[in-house]
Parts: structure tokens; sequence; C-alpha cells
């Protein structure tokens, strides 16, 4: 209690020591009992005061409680504030300029952005701007800009995204311009002036191309393009009456005639164009600078020879992929106007060096030979029929093999169908003249062959195909003149073979047992005539016309012709030795 005293009086206890030892002894005695009644004293003031003051008590009491307990959250918070806040406050203070960079970063980009907008604007409008004027046309101010979007990009060793980004779009424009001038190439009609532009652009556009050979790779594909275009719907025309079966109307060979001539102007007027724009364009200009490519003159004769193989070789020479070219469908007499026209082609290309008269002297030779023999075939045909016709034999059914019972009946008289009326008086058992003795000429046939009416007939379809080759007989064809000349071959043995049946028929009728005396009937003299007059006057004057009239060959050639092992030869000597035993007869 005193303790508790001591400390609310604040009585320091040294001083009332002090006190005590400056005390008599009475006074000392007498100490206790003042300070007992000092005590009851305080008590009683102290309850006093208690009892009176109690509600202050109470409410000082609740003050200090919660003064407590807010000293208590204030340490905890400074506590906080100095273990954490103010850390953490201090590490933001210190990261503030990093995070905040930045940020001032870019909003100093966007502030030069605003700044320099208008440069910006411009130098984002150059891809449009090269693309309006390539489509217009302006080559040169195009290439102006890519070259000045390029210098700005060079300016700067590690250029921002925004300038890569514009010269990816200018590359792409460049492109575009790129195509264009290409498509110009590829465009029909297009003249020299034009097309040499497009290359000069083409030039200055250095990383398009890797050099001039290549430029004119591509002007020449893009030509061959133009020329191929002009002459498809033509070609397709011609192969599709080539096409045809069986022989050709008259209109389907006068229309592929005409698209035959119509084709080779087009295509002389195509390739004389191309070669002498590329001679203008390249060699020309080469020249002049002096820095002449020794590629750019093997490049054009090998595009000349391409386009020679693939556009007009098909239509005039077989190929592997074509059996016969269209020209063969042609008939004899629209030749000469053809050839006409294809040695113009020649001799105009010829000028520029693309001369290829060899190839169409060899193309003539073969069509002429076989037209030649296309049509000497169907005669052979038309004359074999009326035998067919007159015998009542099948197509399918060999003269020489149908059994003789079989036909007896139904074979029509040779004096019926052969001889024709106004000669059944004439001298059967005189031999014909042959036209390689007289002196008659080649051009004229014998007069004997108006006895006979399929064999005039013959003659007359053979003669017509004759004077149609004679309008149009290269020398280089009379080379071959000799299988030309075998125009009796299939129908020589028919007729042979029908005669030896005739007198087949007429020896078993006679069953004489001494055959050194035969009398032969009137049918079968006719028979023995008509082949002695095919065998012995048509087959020589035939082959003399064809060589003589036609192709104007010496005589010695046909004396060289007549000791030759051909099929038609060993036939005619195979019915001389028949027809001899029958002499006199």
């Amino acid at each position: 209690m005193s303790e508790t005293l001591s400390g609310l009086l604040n009585v320091p206890t040294t001083s009332y020591l002090e006190h005590l030892t400056s005390l008599d002894l009475e006074t000392l005695l007498s100490e206790p009992r003042v300070l007992q009644t000092q005590s009851h004293h305080l008590t009683s003031s102290l309850t006093s005061l208690t009892h009176a003051s109690y509600p202050t008590f109470v409410s000082l009491y609740t003050s200090t409680s919660d003064l407590t307990s807010s000293l208590s959250q204030i340490s905890s918070s400074l506590n906080s504030l100095l273990n954490d806040s103010l850390p953490a406050l201090e590490s933001s203070v210190s990261n503030w300029n990093t995070e905040t960079s930045s940020v001032l970063a870019a909003r100093r980009k966007t502030l030069t952005v605003l700044e320099n907008h208008d440069k910006l604007r411009d130098l984002l409008d150059i891809p449009i701007l090269i693309n309006t004027c390539a489509r217009n046309a302006y080559f040169s101010e195009a290439l102006s800009l890519a070259a000045h979007a390029r210098r700005l990009i060079a300016i700067y060793p590690s250029p921002a995204f925004i300038l890569k980004s514009v010269l990816a779009e200018v590359d792409v424009a460049m492109n575009q311009m790129l195509i264009s001038l290409l498509t110009m190439l590829h465009e029909p009609n297009k003249k020299l002036p034009a097309l040499w532009k497009a290359v000069n652009f083409l030039r200055k556009m250095e990383d398009a191309f890797g050099g001039e050979d290549e430029i004119a790779l591509a002007f020449l594909s893009g030509r061959e393009l133009c020329l191929k275009g002009s002459l498809e719907n033509l070609r397709r025309d011609i192969f599709r009456i080539a096409a045809l079966e069986g022989d050709l109307s008259t209109r389907d060979k006068d229309d592929l005639a005409k698209y035959l001539g119509k084709y080779v102007g087009l295509w002389r007027e195509g390739v004389y164009d191309l070669v002498t724009q590329y001679e203008s364009i390249f060699l020309a200009s080469a020249h002049e600078e002096n820095a002449f490519s020794m590629q750019l003159h093997p490049l054009l004769k090998t595009y000349v020879s391409h386009v020679f193989r693939t556009h007009l070789l098909p239509l005039f020479a077989t190929s592997q992929h074509s059996k016969e070219p269209p020209i063969t469908s042609l008939p004899i007499t629209s030749l000469p106007s053809l050839v006409t026209q294809l040695t113009y082609c020649a001799v105009a290309l010829g000028r520029v060096g693309a001369d290829f008269r060899f190839s169409v002297a060899r193309w003539v030779s073969d069509a002429v030979i076989h037209i030649f023999s296309r049509e000497i075939l169907f005669a052979e045909k038309r004359f074999i029929l009326q035998f067919e016709r007159n015998l009542g034999s099948n197509k399918e059914q060999d003269i020489s093999s149908s059994p003789i019972s079989t036909r007896k009946n139904k074979a029509r008289p040779p004096s019926k169908w052969l001889l024709k009326q106004e000669a059944s008086d004439i001298n059967l058992t005189a031999s014909p003249s042959s036209p390689m003795n007289s002196t008659m000429p080649s051009h004229t046939p014998p007069s004997l062959l108006t006895t006979y009416t399929p064999l005039a007939v013959h003659a007359n379809e053979v003669i017509e195909v004759l004077n149609s080759l004679r309008a149009c007989a290269p020398f280089s064809a009379a080379k071959g003149y000799e299988s030309l000349g075998d125009v009796g071959k299939k129908h020589s043995q028919t007729i042979f073979d029908y005669v030896k049946n005739s007198f087949q028929v007429e020896e078993e009728s006679l069953m004489v047992d001494s055959r050194q005396s035969i009398k032969l009937s009137r049918e079968s003299l006719v028979a023995l005539a008509f082949a002695r007059a095919f065998f012995e006057t048509w087959v020589p004057w035939v082959t003399s016309a064809l060589a003589v009239g036609v192709f104007g060959l010496a005589e010695n050639s046909l004396k060289k012709k007549e000791e030759s092992d051909s099929e038609l030869d060993q036939l005619l000597a195979d019915w001389k030795r028949w027809a001899s035993q029958y002499e006199g007869s």
C-alpha cells in the first residue's frame, strides 16, 4: 500500500529517509501515529472520493481500456508500416523509373509520330502510288517511287517495322507491275513500240531477272502463246476435217484447203513479226551497246525450230502423234496453191534466217506420193468392183479362189461387158502395139483403150489423176515413181486370174485329148484381147505417162525400171509366159 501511495504521491523514498534522520527521538517515536492518522485520513478521503467519483472512475477505466487497445493497434500498425509498407514503398519508388520508362518511350514515339504525321502518310502512300502508276502504264514513275522507298530503307542500318512493312508492300506492288509487263508480252496484236517499251522496263527491274537471256526467253514465251492462240481455231478445224472417216466430200476438201492456206498465212505473219521484233529489241540493242550475248542468237534459232516443229510440222509431215498429216487429205488439185503459199512463207522467213524450203520440198514430195497413191487406189477399187459385179462374186470372196461351178452360171460373158458394142467386129487375134515402141507422145493415151468399156472408164479416171499430178509434180517425188508406177499391181492380178479362169472353163467344156491345137471361143478371145490390151498397152503406157509425161524422166530410166524385180514386173513376166501359149489361136 505504501508503495502504491508512494507511487501515486510520487514521494521519493530517499528524501523521506533523510526526513526521518533529521527528526528527534520523540518526533520519530510519534511518527508512526502520525503516519497512521494520515493513512486513515487518506483512506477516508479516498473512500469518499471513490463514492463520489464512481462514474468518473468507470469512465476513466473504459477510456483507459480503449486507449490501451488503441495503443496496441497503433503499435501493430506502426510495426506493419515500418516492416512492410515502408520497404515496399521504398522499392516501388526505386522501380518507378524502370516501370515507367516503356510508357514514356511509347509516349515519346507517339509524339514523334504525331509530329511527323505528314511525312509518314507520304511514305505509306508510296505502295498505293506505285500500284496506281502501274495500272495506268506510268512505269517510269513507279520505278522512281520504288527506288525512293529503297533509298529510305537504306539510310537506316536497322529499319523500323513500319519501314519494313512499306518495303514489303512496295515489293508486292512491283510484282504486280512485273505481271502487267509480262501480260503485255502475252497480248496479241501488240506492235514493236509497245513490246520494246515493256522489255526496256523489264530490264530496269534487275531483281526480277537474272540477265538479258531470261528476258528474251520471257518475250519468246509470251509471243508464242499469242501465235498459238491465233492458230488454235484453225488447227482444230483442220484436224477435225482430216479425222473424218472415209473419202472426204468436195466441200470438206475445199474447206480443208482454205483452212490450211489461212493457217500457213497466219503462221508466217506471226513468226516473221516475232523474229523481226526479237532482232530489233534484243540483237540490235546488244550490238549497239557492245554487250552482245552469244546466247541470244541460238535462243532465237531454237525458238524458230520449236514453233516450226510444234505448229507447222504436224499439218504437213507424218509424226509419232499422227499417222497421216492433214495435207494428205487434200486433192491433188489443191496442192499447187498451197505449195506456192508454203514456198512464199519459206522465202519470207529465209530473209530473217529461218528458211525451211528443203522441208517444204520433202513435205510436198511425200504428200504427192501419198495422195496420188490414194487416188489410184480408189480408181483400182472401182475397177475391181466392176469385175465383182459382172462375175457375181462377193467383195470378201477372191475371184481366183471361188469355185468355178459356183460362178459358171452367175458370170456374164466377157463380150457382154468387156467389149463395147461398136467394136464387136474387131480382130481379136491381133497383138496390140506397145507404146514403149511407138512414137506416140507419152501424154496421149492409145486409142485401143476405147475398145474396152471398163478399161476406157478406168483409163479416164487414171488420166484425170495424172493430169492433176502434172500441176504439182516435184522432181523429188520422181525418185519414188517406181512405187507410183505400180498403179496396176492389184487389179492386174485380178485380171490375170479372171482370164486364166475363163480359159479353164473353156478347156473343161472342150474336154479334148490333144492340147496341141486349141480353138478358142469368142468369149475366150475377148478375155484374151482385153488382157493383152491391159498388160501390153495400158500398163506400159501409164508407166511411160507417169515417168516421162509427168516427171519428164529420160527413156533410159524406163529401161532400168523394166529390168527391176518389182511385183508388177514379175506379174507381167508371168503374163507373157502364160499368153505365149495362145499366140495364133
